[in-house]
């Protein structure tokens, strides 16, 4: 490498670790990343590693020193354990099933779809094909004692790195899983040389599922020649368009050192450095091999371990670095993982919190890439993981993706939206056989396909039909927060318009004029008096389809088209169902006569209007938005008795709907909840307390803090809107607003706020400050005024491609305090 070329890797890994890395040796102990962890215990269980990935493969590495697995993931690899099936028949008993509905005979209905998929053949519930792991790499040195031993990940770069001290110097492993490249990139080096082996090896398995995998899994091939490592795994079941198995190559680089091959294994031995590069892809056709293709590929990259590094950092730190957040220093920023983990659960501090936003907005941007994260990221050990591993749309999913418009990542958000649009015909076939309909349907849960096939008597998910309105929501929000009018031209309205034209078939008129939705299904709740959870007229499947008429209306206004359905959206609108209140004032789940609402539950589906974009009905009726409170008050009670308690997903959600309604106390107590007991010691996140690998909080964790700090709709800021007392003070760069806005920085204190915006467009804006200013100044080309019906409200004009910094001094501080 060239002096100057050097001074760059350099000058990259400076600014991505914030220390220079020592090609010459090795310090006494790991140097801290900046933005990262240190731990001092290898993974006990899978559920423990370290977590690296692209967005299309995913690594785990436990850190252990001389017995070493590395568990390989791929987001396509779903194992075919059932012959996809067509949704059934519903819609040819659609009209019995509401007329039981109407009748109250709630249990009655729900059975119907169950007997019908006995009649077509399902042979009872059919889960969704499980998220598989693709292989193992195991690692062999030989073991000796250690001391100096630590293990961490550095969330700038993507590296899993292991050192410790043994007889023959100090040793350290490094693995990433390239952006740039698609590998995954194992570097072993050590002060002495450095001797072991590799070898590919399948994930294990519990004997429970012994006859699951031998009923699947057709045939697997492990070979080791030259310095290549093979691996090759058929599946029983094929169909087009899902793999048929997996493959993946591993070339082996030595320098210095020898290599030989023996019983599946590649030996090294005496070498000064040893590279491992991986790739690993589905098997399109079980006919074909790629291999010869991928050892080809291999040969081509460099074999220079910093070389691939700078390449991959380029990508990978440049989104990893849009969006950063200060909540004050302390001890916690310097404290070992297990450490922080453990002090959490007895006491979340503000710097606690800023290092598990980091690590969270690491593990999502790690797992998405060509599909959005999974409930467990792209990330698995098992063969049976809970749930399947499954994408689960009735909440999960959308907690997993929450913080990716708002922080910053809006391209990873097309993961999201090619996951739908892949199984748009899957979707049209649901709309048809389930309801009769035209349109769009999108089930409870999918993986490897999108047909609704996942049900039963008690969990009646074919009622339930908000799924594909809630994501054409977040499709249309995608050209809010962008501005992307060829995406909305192209990708976003139609989606919406095939979700509308699902409604316009499936509501039916009741007495008085209004749409009645029969079947209906308020996600996984059932009515306080009522054994089912079939229902009509839950409030989510209304909320969904108003927000989304509204949308397809907002959205053929700006495209100039489609005048004729505007008016008929318009119409549709007017004959919604209206919004109520139970007699204790809090917003129904049911708005129906006669169906009570059950506030011991996790979910809170009915606040829906409030997750995202404040629904203008609840933001223009006083009663409405009191109901609201009043159900977060009624779901707190539970949480606060279980300290958070299980489904944290469903905390998230929670926290998004009180910051939208400005409750910085309840979004405080959400927060420290979620920081306390739902991470692993390696800053993973968990289902619920100390239990279950699942991605769903690292989503939501850090949106649910960004939406405490600011609230934006087109047109629109709301700066601090519900910040919780204990954040003193602090600093946000780099947030993504609606409105083609982009929040450079946001500080703020006792005495002052300032903020830094940056609009994409010539537009003003009205911004609201928390409480009454004494005095504002602005830096920048813009202006301001203060808007004459509040103390608390100012016009911004904002230039397109221009900054603006406005400071603003709180009510009674002296000005030149500032």
């Amino acid at each position: 490498m060239k002096p100057f070329q050097n001074t760059i890797r350099t000058a990259v890994l400076v600014a991505a670790t914030g220390c220079v890395m020592m090609p010459a040796g090795f310090a006494d102990s790991a140097p801290a990343p900046v933005r990262g962890f240190t731990g001092w215990t290898p993974a006990a269980t899978w559920e423990e590693a370290m977590l690296s990935g692209n967005g299309t493969v995913g690594a785990m590495v436990f850190g252990r020193p001389h017995d070493e697995t590395i568990i390989l993931n791929h987001a396509r690899l779903y194992l075919p354990a059932t012959d996809p099936m067509k949704p059934i028949d519903q819609a040819g008993r659609l009209g019995e099933i509401r007329e039981l509905l109407r009748d109250g005979r709630f249990v009655e209905a729900s059975r119907i779809p169950v007997g019908i998929s006995l009649e077509e053949g399902y042979g009872g519930q059919l889960w969704t094909d499980p998220y598989m792991p693709a292989l193992d790499i195991r690692l062999s040195m030989a073991p000796s004692d250690i001391s100096d031993y630590s293990r961490g990940v550095n969330f700038e770069t993507g590296e899993a790195t292991v050192r410790w001290r043994d007889d023959s110097g100090h040793v350290e492993r490094a693995l990433f899983v390239s952006r740039s490249d698609t590998l995954v990139i194992l570097r072993i080096k050590g002060t002495g040389l450095v001797s072991g082996s590799v070898r590919f090896d399948s994930r294990p398995y519990e004997w429970s599922q012994r006859d699951m995998i031998r009923e699947n899994i057709a045939s697997t091939q492990i070979g080791a020649s030259g310095h290549w490592l093979t691996f090759r795994r058929e599946f029983t079941r094929r169909w087009e368009g899902n793999p048929h198995g997996v493959e993946g190559v591993g070339r082996m680089i030595v320098k210095g050192g020898e290599i030989e091959d023996a019983g599946g294994n590649l030996s090294f031995r005496d070498a000064q450095e040893v590279l491992l590069l991986v790739r690993i892809e589905p098997v399109e056709d079980a006919k074909s091999s790629r291999v010869k293709e991928m050892k080809k590929a291999l040969s081509v990259f460099p074999s220079d371990y910093d070389t691939l590094l700078d390449r991959h950092v380029r990508i990978h730190g440049e989104l990893y670095n849009r969006v950063r957040l200060s909540l004050g220093g302390g001890e916690e920023h310097r404290l070992q993982s297990e450490a922080l983990v453990l002090k959490a659960r007895e006491s979340v501090t503000p710097a606690m919190i800023g290092r598990l936003f980091d690590a969270a907005r690491y593990n999502t941007l790690s797992a998405t890439g060509i599909h959005p994260p999974n409930l467990q990221g792209i990330w698995n050990g098992s063969w049976s993981p809970p749930w399947s591993s499954d994408y689960t749309h009735n909440g999960n999913v959308q907690v997993s993706v929450s913080g990716l418009l708002c922080g910053n990542l809006p391209e990873l958000m097309k993961a999201y939206f090619d996951y739908h649009d892949r199984r748009l015909p899957d979707y049209r076939d649901n709309a048809r056989r389930l309801f009769g309909c035209r349109g769009i349907h999108i089930p409870s849960r999918t993986s490897s396909h999108g047909w609704d096939i996942h049900f039963n008597e008690t969990w009646c998910m074919t009622f339930w039909t908000a799924g594909a309105g809630w994501a054409a929501g977040l499709y249309y929000d995608y050209y809010l927060y962008t501005g992307d009018r060829a995406f909305l031209k192209e990708r976003a309205y139609p989606f919406m318009k095939e979700a509308a034209l699902f409604y316009e078939d499936f509501l039916i008129p009741g007495e008085d004029g209004k749409y009645v939705f029969i079947p209906s299904y308020s996600p996984e709740n059932n009515p306080g008096n009522s054994e089912s959870q079939a229902s009509i007229n839950a409030t989510m499947d209304v909320m969904v389809a108003k927000q989304l008429l509204r949308d397809c209306i907002a959205a053929a206004g700006i495209l100039n088209t489609d005048r004729d359905r505007i008016r008929l959206w318009e119409d549709m609108l007017e004959r919604m169902p209206e919004y109520e209140v139970n007699e204790e004032g809090a917003l129904r789940e049911w708005l129906w006569p006669g169906l009570e609402d059950n506030n011991d539950h996790r979910h809170v589906s009915h606040l829906y209007g409030l997750y995202e974009r404040i629904d203008p009905e609840i933001a223009a009726d006083p009663e409405l938005t009191e109901g609201a409170r009043r159900v977060i008050e009624e779901r707190m009670k539970i949480r606060r008795r279980d300290q958070g308690g299980v489904m944290v997903f469903g905390m998230a959600q929670m926290a998004f709907v009180a910051a939208n309604l400005g409750d910085a106390e309840t979004v405080s107590d959400l927060i420290d909840w979620m920081s306390s007991r739902y991470w692993t010691p390696s800053l993973a996140t968990l289902h619920d307390p100390g239990n279950l690998f699942n991605m769903d909080l690292s989503g939501g964790y850090p949106a649910a803090i960004i939406r405490a700090l600011v609230y934006a709709e087109p047109g629109y800021i709301s700066l601090l809107p519900a910040l919780p007392a204990s954040w003193e003070k602090g600093r946000i760069e780099g947030v993504l607003l609606r409105g083609q806005l982009r929040l450079k920085s946001l500080e703020w204190e006792s005495e002052k706020i300032v903020v830094t915006l940056h609009s994409g467009k010539t537009q003003t804006v009205t911004l609201k400050t928390p409480g009454e200013i004494e005095s504002v100044s602005l830096s920048g080309k813009g202006g301001i005024v203060r808007d004459k019906t509040s103390i608390n409200l100012y016009r911004v004009n904002l230039r397109a491609g221009e900054a603006l910094t406005l400071t603003f001094v709180r009510k009674g501080k002296d000005a030149t305090d500032a």
